[in-house]
This record gives C-alpha cells, sequence and structure tokens, in this order.
C-alpha cells in the first residue's frame, strides 16, 4: 500500500472514529462535514477491510483435524466458532482495546460479543 493510500485509511479511521462518538445520524453527520453517504461508505467498506486483512495476517492459523487453530506453538488449542469471528469482522469500526502478547497483537473492537471475547483470551493463554 502506498504512503498517499495509508495516509487516507488512517485519515478515514479518525472520521469515522469522530462519527460514532459524534452521537449524530449519519446524514447530519455528513452534511456537517461536507461528506457523502457514498464517500462515507466506499471509505468504511475501505477501512474495514484494512482492518480485516491486518487482522487475518496477525493471526497464525492452521488447521488440525477441521479445527481451526490460533497460535498453535506447543500443540495445544482452543477451537473458535468462526461464526462469531464472521459476525464481528462484519460490524467491525476501529478497536476499544489492544491486546498484546509474544509476537500477537490482537485488536478487539467496541462491537465484539462477551462470547467472542472470551473465546479469544482463552485461545491467547495458549499462544
Amino acid at each position: 500500500m502506498s504512503a498517499k493510500q495509508d495516509f487516507q485509511i488512517k485519515k478515514w479511521q479518525c472520521l469515522l472514529k469522530d462519527y460514532k462518538e459524534s452521537g449524530k445520524k449519519l446524514n447530519v453527520w455528513c452534511a456537517d462535514n461536507n461528506i457523502s453517504k457514498d464517500q462515507y461508505y466506499y471509505w468504511l467498506s475501505r477501512v474495514r477491510s484494512k482492518c480485516y486483512d491486518a487482522a487475518v495476517k496477525q493471526l497464525q492459523t492452521a488447521e488440525i483435524g477441521g479445527n481451526t487453530v490460533l497460535g498453535v506453538q506447543t500443540g495445544s488449542f482452543v477451537e473458535i466458532n468462526p461464526e462469531i469471528v464472521s459476525e464481528a469482522f462484519k460490524q467491525a469500526s476501529l478497536p476499544a482495546a489492544v491486546v498484546h502478547k509474544n509476537n500477537i497483537r490482537i485488536e478487539i473492537m467496541s462491537n465484539a460479543t462477551a462470547s467472542f471475547i472470551g473465546q479469544l483470551l482463552t485461545a491467547v493463554q495458549y499462544a
């Protein structure tokens, strides 16, 4: 990704965060910031895609017996329900928390379910 694209993604991450924190309806916020809804949704999609791609790179996955295994180094594993992961990525915007352990960085979004966070943190124990 070029420096210009990186800059645009970071700029829009800030704008998306501003919208979320404003509490305004999208139409009002867009009018206040001279942004079209089309621009908003385009960049929301780009930012989500970037977050997803980064998360996929960070999560070292392997398949053992059809189970998805995260950070397998010791032979231990915790199965993560793919439906929960998929739903979390669909609604992702900006991280509410970041967890670091060894060489693993996990960004937890504000809309992540308690079930997903529990499974994720359990998996990190074995990483």
